[in-house]
């Protein structure tokens, strides 16, 4: 991980802005085995978490927490065809590329949802700041830099508007969880990639303390908030949270993915989802979701919707 170019100095400025950022802290946990995981599945309680997260469910359109899984493709049916890049903006450099797309929000700037493409090599100049997380197949970027990186299912980048990045696919596809925006402010500049269970260390992030002090409400524990923000209006990063339990007020949309630890969201509806690094979660604004931090620290990388 690239090391954070803010000084610590500006922790105080960080600390006002956080108040917006926090609650874009929905985290996840591990798809393979290890021994948390082990000790998770030896807890009565986390297994029966696990079984309902496993269990197929059917998010309608206007659920207010929506969970895209690590390894699990949207089906082909629940995808609309956009057709060739072409017509959307991409050069295509290789191959006969088709996207398609789901669109699980949208409210003019910000739009998330779940993105396709096939077997092809494309230049694309993003038009907007994107969030992204890979699901199935992969998918290899190289950036203005000549900075490239092979991205896996629970793999997620952090792209900027106006970059232009060369996106090839070798499978014969590659499906990602979205969130991106338009806003005058954002510029161009190297992508930022999060690999999954890859943990930033903790010089790179910034104390933000208590959940309580930025408008959570704690359930339990003692937990505590630290951050490395990516974009220069905070938006965008890497948080960290200890254990504990908080009841978390979605002031805005926001996009996350679960890079390290485990965590269990429960949604208004009283449905437990038992995240894991690599899966990626959406909420929309308004919404509000209570999680429970079970023993190390969870990491996730995050980008919202400035109110």
């Amino acid at each position: 991980m690239q090391k954070s170019s803010k000084p610590k100095a500006r922790a105080g400025a960080r600390r006002l802005v956080a108040a917006a950022v926090i609650w874009s802290l929905a985290p996840a946990v591990p798809a393979q085995a290890d021994p948390a995981e082990a000790e998770a599945q030896a807890d009565p309680a986390e297994a029966e978490a696990q079984a309902q997260a496993d269990a197929p469910t059917v998010d309608p359109e206007s659920a207010a927490l929506r969970v895209y899984r690590r390894g699990q493709a949207v089906p082909q049916d629940e995808l609309v065809d956009l057709g060739p890049p072409a017509e959307l903006g991409g050069e295509v450099l290789e191959g006969d590329p088709k996207i398609a797309a789901r669109i699980d929000l949208s409210d003019g700037t910000f739009t998330a949802g779940v993105f396709q493409a096939t077997r092809g090599k494309v230049l694309i100049h993003f038009p907007f700041t994107e969030h992204a997380t890979i699901l199935s197949g992969s998918v290899e970027l190289t950036d203005a830099t000549g900075a490239h990186a092979t991205l896996h299912p629970g793999d997620s980048y952090l792209i900027t508007q106006g970059s232009d990045i060369v996106w090839e696919v070798e499978g014969a596809r590659v499906q990602k969880s979205f969130a991106n925006r338009v806003e005058a402010q954002d510029a161009p500049g190297p992508m930022r990639i999060y690999e999954a269970r890859a943990e930033v260390e903790g010089d790179d992030l910034v104390e933000l303390g208590s959940p309580e002090a930025l408008g959570g409400v704690v359930l339990a524990g003692d937990p505590r908030v630290a951050a490395r923000f990516d974009l220069p209006d905070a938006s965008a990063g890497v948080m960290q949270t200890t254990a504990g339990a908080l009841s978390i007020d979605f002031a805005f949309a926001a996009h996350a993915t679960v890079a390290a630890g485990r965590l269990r969201l429960t949604d208004e509806d009283g449905c437990t989802h038992a995240l894991r690094p690599g899966d990626a979660y959406l909420v929309r604004p308004g919404a509000t979701v209570e999680w429970d931090v079970a023993h190390r620290p969870v990491q996730q990388s995050f980008f919202h919707a400035v109110p």
